[in-house]
């Protein structure tokens, strides 16, 4: 289990983690591209005005180049009929501004805008937005503007500086990369919780049944040994046959009523017990349990209590063979505990629910034996499990009980054990009324 649970949460965190990551970088990818737009857009703002105030004046100020160039890390060239404009610039990016000039311009010479040629076709021409890429792996933003003026032509070239993706997210990346190991980390935390929390039931599950083979192997064993006992004594010894086939009987009994709670809780587990329900006279079925459980409360000298309302009781939708099974394991078990002298009362009543209506059937026996100490009363109806770790006596295997709740659940109902009202134990089985039924009139 140990394994299985670091395997599947391995698993959720990697698919889950993967999610994460795939959102991560289209977020990242998304980012870059946003601030590339601005990026572009910022320096289109700064061009037009460099550009507008170019045209309109025919000439820059030293304040204003340094000023924009030291603002904006721009680099700024003019140039009047092939003379270039002496201004040694307020930033020095890291190639040589010669350099970067003469790439924008043979860039713009490409697409027919030349520094030192006045335009033709009209008085001012433009070159489209460029890329030049420098010596050191810097990038810059390049447009260049040719016009013409009295007595040849003016030219504007400038660039701006890109910074690079991991100067200008570097923070983002930095702090995206430490959620993202963060989130991997709570990740693998939730689902090693999540998993263990899902895997639960089926650990208390396979515990249940690693304790019901070793419970029932055990209890197998004992009639097995007494069977091979008898029969090594009996070929040994053939005279003593009254003594023994009774003894081999009654261990085939018991291991043949042991298998048969087996199959029934096997059963019940897998869901393919089925009941054949039918509308159930409960009075009916109450009477004709008491005459039949009446004679062996008589020899054990127990007195057998039977306590019906005055009124009839509900029909209920149920199986009344297994109602019958269910109210014999809580006599049986009633009986078992009940020493001589002391009485068994079976009752039954109707049940109460929202605005007096009379929705449920409660059926109780009630014993006057030794009762179940408080810390056994969770485990009750646990198979194989006895309250009692030193009874000695073998006519019970611990699974009564839990075939009655398992019973009390194939219809619908609810089976609790409490402390009897002066000594004992009382069983109560709550069965809901059959919804066709109306219950009588009181």
């Amino acid at each position: 289990m140990k394994t299985l649970r670091t395997r599947l949460t391995a698993l959720y965190t990697a698919t889950t983690g993967a999610i994460l990551l795939f959102v991560t970088a289209v977020f990242l990818v998304f980012s870059v591209r946003n601030t590339r737009q601005a990026q572009v857009e910022h320096f289109q703002v700064i061009w037009a005005s460099v550009s507008s105030r170019f045209l309109a004046s025919g000439a820059l100020s030293h304040s204003f180049l340094a000023q924009t160039e030291a603002d904006y890390r721009m680099v700024i060239h003019i140039r009047e009929n092939g003379i270039p404009f002496r201004y040694p610039g307020s930033w020095q990016p890291r190639t040589s501004r010669d350099t970067l000039i003469m790439s924008a311009r043979n860039q713009a010479e490409a697409e027919g805008v030349f520094m030192d040629q006045a335009p033709v076709s009209s008085a001012v021409v433009s070159s489209s937005l460029m890329t030049v890429q420098g010596e050191d792996d810097d990038q810059y933003y390049a447009m260049v503007l040719s016009t013409s003026a009295k007595g040849g032509v003016k030219s504007l070239c400038v660039l701006a500086y890109i910074p690079p993706i991991r100067e200008t997210l570097g923070k983002t990346i930095g702090i995206l990369c430490l959620l993202a190991l963060s989130g991997l980390s709570g990740l693998w935390f939730i689902s090693w919780n999540f998993v263990g929390w899902s895997l639960k039931p089926v650990e208390e599950s396979r515990q249940k049944q690693a304790r019901f083979i070793a419970a029932a192997s055990h209890e197998l064993r004992s009639p097995l040994a007494v069977l091979r006992s008898a029969a090594a004594r009996l070929s040994e010894a053939f005279d003593e046959k009254d003594t023994l086939l009774p003894l081999i009987d009654s261990e085939c009994v018991r291991m043949s009523r042991l298998v048969e709670d087996m199959l029934f809780l096997a059963s019940a587990d897998a869901k393919t017990w089925s009941l054949h329900l039918t509308e159930v006279d409960m009075d009916t079925l109450l009477i004709d349990l008491f005459e039949s459980f009446l004679p062996l409360c008589r020899d054990k000298n127990i007195t057998l209590k039977l306590e019906l309302s005055d009124e009839v009781l509900p029909r209920i939708q149920g199986d009344p063979q297994r109602l019958r099974q269910l109210l014999l394991i809580l006599l049986d078990n009633a009986a078992d505990h009940t020493p001589p002298g002391s009485y068994i009362r079976l009752c039954a009543f109707v049940g109460l629910g929202q605005a007096g209506h009379k929705n449920t059937l409660i059926l109780q026996v009630e014993d006057q034996g030794c009762g179940i100490p408080d810390t056994s009363k969770p485990y009750i109806f646990d198979r194989f499990y006895q309250a009692d770790s030193a009874r000695s006596e073998k006519q019970h295997f611990g699974l009564g009980l839990s075939i009655a709740k398992e019973l009390v659940n194939l219809h619908g109902g609810s089976i609790s054990v409490a402390d009897g009202r002066q000594k004992g134990s009382c069983f109560s089985v709550v069965l809901p009324v059959a919804p066709t039924q109306k219950a009588p009139e009181s």
